[in-house]
């Protein structure tokens, strides 16, 4: 069954998750968009919106990401465990794995942080509060958990692929084709330093796994904030979802300067803002809100700290490969990405000295 606009009254109607009061009353207005997969938003005044969203492509992959979304949203709703998280993600209201599709709350006049730090032209250290304490309301060891709890053991506790890269660049290299990793083959030394970070690497925690400014959604009241899309979440290192954001941070910056020249070093018209001390200094709050909500002693956050730039700086290597997947040759923000990147992993630790992360 594939979902339209003509038939798709019925059957949330038929499954329960739309009111008949609300479609009779009026109360009722349906938009439909298509990505990856086929979405659609209900907004109602008297009752919570809706997302519908459903697989357009019906292969393994895209089949398993649809499921972890939905079970991670059970998951949330349904265990004691994460009961301060279910106020900061959309409310569950079903799953239908037979055509795939899977019905979440819809927020309805909201912008992203994304969207709303473009918009004000500043850096808000009240969200980067906001979301610090998003990600350490689920950040806990759940390993004893997993036995008894069926959702936790749905997890495949599959290490992000970008930390695999090292297995990819020692292949042979006339049988690369992309761009960047062609580049990042030459910087063999880039490779060594992708391998030491993956070395890291502990299984310990629920993670949302693409945590981006894109992904926190900000509600009109401007108070509350809700973390969205959780179909690649798993079971990993909470401190990358913590690289997720330092990665939109840095990201923002390296990405704000002229995309067809790596020799200009000025910044397009309207990011000015984004510079690196108003970026650090956000950073810093988000970063020692998170430690402090976790109870980190001062130097667990000092060795977290330093593994999660590393991971951030993996991240943002990742970022550079999806930036130039449809062209043959490496842009210029793609190889200012690689560039920072490998200066970060160079000497972490003096990196976080210099911007004043650590002592």
């Amino acid at each position: 069954m594939r979902l339209t606009k003509k038939n798709i009254t019925h059957y949330l109607l038929d499954k329960g998750f739309l009111e008949p009061t609300s479609f009779m009353s009026g109360d009722y207005m349906l938009t439909q968009i298509q990505s990856r997969n086929s979405i659609f938003k209900i907004q109602q005044q008297q009752e919570k919106g809706l997302f519908v969203k459903q697989l357009i492509t019906q292969d393994a992959t895209n089949s398993y990401l649809m499921q972890k979304d939905a079970t991670s949203h059970y998951l949330i709703h349904q265990s004691d465990l994460y009961k301060e998280t279910a106020t900061h993600i959309p409310d569950y209201y079903g799953y239908d794995p037979y055509h795939n599709i899977l019905v979440t709350e819809y927020f309805a006049n909201t912008k992203n942080v994304h969207e709303i730090t473009y918009k004000n032209k500043k850096l808000s250290k009240s969200l980067a509060v906001k979301m610090a304490h998003i990600l350490a309301s689920f950040h806990f060891d759940i390993t004893e958990n997993i036995k008894e709890n069926s959702s936790l053991q749905f997890f495949s506790k599959q290490i992000p692929w970008i930390l695999n890269t090292g297995q990819l660049l020692n292949s042979n290299p006339k049988g690369i084709t992309n761009s960047v990793i062609a580049e990042i083959y030459k910087h063999q030394d880039l490779v060594k330093k992708i391998e030491k970070v993956a070395s890291q690497w502990e299984t310990t925690s629920l993670i949302h796994g693409d945590i981006k400014w894109m992904n926190f959604i900000v509600m009109p009241n401007n108070e509350d904030v809700k973390l969205v899309d959780w179909e690649i979440a798993d079971l990993g290192d909470p401190l990358w979802d913590v690289a997720g954001v330092f990665q939109s941070y840095f990201s923002a910056w390296v990405l704000s300067f002229n995309s067809q020249n790596i020799q200009q070093h000025q910044q397009m018209q309207g990011t000015e803002f984004l510079t690196i001390e108003a970026i650090t200094s956000v950073v810093k709050v988000l970063w020692d809100t998170y430690a402090s909500t976790q109870k980190f002693t001062a130097s667990q956050s000092k060795e977290k700290l330093i593994k999660t730039l590393s991971y951030m700086s993996v991240r943002m290597v990742q970022t550079a490969f999806e930036n130039n997947m449809a062209q043959k040759q490496i842009n210029s923000n793609s190889v200012r990405i690689l560039q920072f990147c490998n200066h970060i992993l160079g000497n972490v630790e003096g990196i976080a000295k210099q911007w004043n992360l650590i002592d």
